[in-house]
């Protein structure tokens, strides 16, 4: 006899394009073998269709689709919280250091290992990550990430100035193996390859030219970072003169393009915001770290209105969660913080905050007909949260703010380690409590 399909009966918050979500107090998720979902509605299923499915009950909790991360950092991990002076010293003291420890294999297996196991129990099914600058250590990551079965994004960190010799690259070492894991992994068991320059200060000229060539070449996402610290802003306009601005490095590097990921964007002037749209390239916002390491509050509003594109992501170890509920909720916060020095007000909520971790950066890979919200077609990638951790009431009596807006704050503002009770990708229960 064949093997039922899946399901699931919960309470959903269910994005929508409009960027904004839909409550469904219960409703039922069905899908295929391949984890394609089949059916997706508040109303119950005939009990013919019924019959053909395995269908989990859990009326209790809220099932929002699994959570994608477009900007974090594998190695610096280890060291989420630690030392909060400015972005530069920081990288001194703790990132270079750190990554130069993934020459050794042991390091980078454990270290990848604990990395992917976070990131599924925080419901994250997507992640986009920079790696070392090591070969061998990437090579582990990719591995990793297919073992896991989460949905990997990854990138060869790459530098060839400015930093520590032993996580410098050349540009001909850099094409090699850039190529090598291209040609192993890319859109292998989940995972793709991202074209990833540091950022200006750590690159020269050449380097930044081979990224945009690979990832034109290859038609790849490209990650790097922009305008997050103010001395980082000088710095590099002292080591480009023939450049006119931060972005403009990017631009004439080939590196500026529709399938760019950059970095924090803090300090970026309206030319340059100019600049990267009409590239359609993407500002990822990384409202922890921003605030962590003291770099800036990003105009998220700003930005929004003049309809740049704008994702999220966790910043590990300038943020110091791997959670992107947390994300969200600092977005709110420091959008709220902005609009307060502006002299204005902002339209950021939870529910619009909750479309931007999942739907909304599910659109900046381009993956939106696939991933980001429940609808027939799509995966069914899942993470599927036991409020209850986050009730101050504990369940006795009931909380007299239970609507599912309610409900969705206390699940951003009252976040809770345990609160993920399990994930699912394509269907698959790939973490559980």
């Amino acid at each position: 006899m064949q093997q039922k399909k899946k399901g699931l009966c919960a309470a959903f918050i269910n994005p929508t394009p409009n960027g904004s979500v839909d409550f469904l107090g219960e409703a039922y998720l069905l899908w295929n073998h391949q984890g394609v979902i089949e059916y997706f509605s508040s109303e119950k299923p005939s009990e013919e269709k019924i019959r053909q499915y395995e269908i989990a009950v859990h009326k209790d909790k809220i099932a929002i689709p699994g959570l994608i991360d477009l900007h974090t950092h594998l190695p610096q991990y280890e060291f989420a919280a630690q030392g909060s002076v400015a972005l530069l010293p920081w990288l001194q003291k703790y990132t270079f250091p750190q990554e130069a420890r993934f020459l050794d294999a042991s390091c980078a297996q454990t270290q990848s290992k604990n990395f992917f196991r976070h990131c599924l129990l925080n419901g994250t099914t997507t992640v986009v990550a920079y790696l070392s600058s090591f070969l061998e250590a990437a090579q582990i990551a990719f591995e990793e990430a297919s073992r896991t079965k989460i949905r990997a994004y990854l990138g060869l960190t790459l530098m060839d100035r400015g930093v520590p010799k032993e996580i410098q690259t050349t540009a001909v070492d850099a094409q090699k193996n850039m190529l090598s894991l291209i040609d192993t992994y890319h859109k292998k068991n989940g995972c793709e390859f991202v074209v990833t320059p540091r950022f200006a200060l750590s690159c020269t000229d050449a380097l930044l030219t081979l990224c945009g060539e690979v990832s034109h070449a290859y038609k790849l996402f490209l990650q790097t970072h922009i305008s997050e610290n103010t001395a980082e802003v000088e710095e590099t306009l002292r080591l480009f003169p023939q450049c006119k601005s931060y972005t403009d490095v990017y631009n004439v590097t080939g590196c500026l393009h529709e399938r760019t990921l950059l970095g924090h964007g803090i300090h970026l002037e309206a030319k340059e915001r100019q600049l990267i749209r009409e590239k359609k390239s993407a500002v990822i916002h990384c409202p922890t770290s921003n605030n962590f390491l003291g770099s800036g509050i990003f105009s998220y509003d700003t930005l929004h209105k003049e309809k740049t594109r704008i994702g999220l992501g966790t910043d590990v170890a300038g943020g110091y969660s791997l959670s992107m509920l947390n994300e969200a909720k600092q977005s709110i916060e420091m959008a709220k913080l902005r609009a307060h020095f502006d002299n204005c007000s902002t339209d950021l909520n939870a529910s619009h905050a909750l479309y931007q971790a999942t739907l909304g950066n599910a659109a900046i890979l381009s993956r939106e007909n696939e991933l980001g919200s429940f609808s027939i077609g799509k995966f069914a990638d899942i993470a599927l949260i036991d409020d209850s951790k986050c009730d101050p009431m504990f369940g006795a009596p009931p909380n007299f703010y239970s609507s599912l807006p309610e409900r969705l704050n206390r699940i951003l503002y009252r976040s809770h380690p345990d609160m993920v009770a399990s994930t699912f990708i394509a269907g698959e229960i790939v973490f559980e409590r």
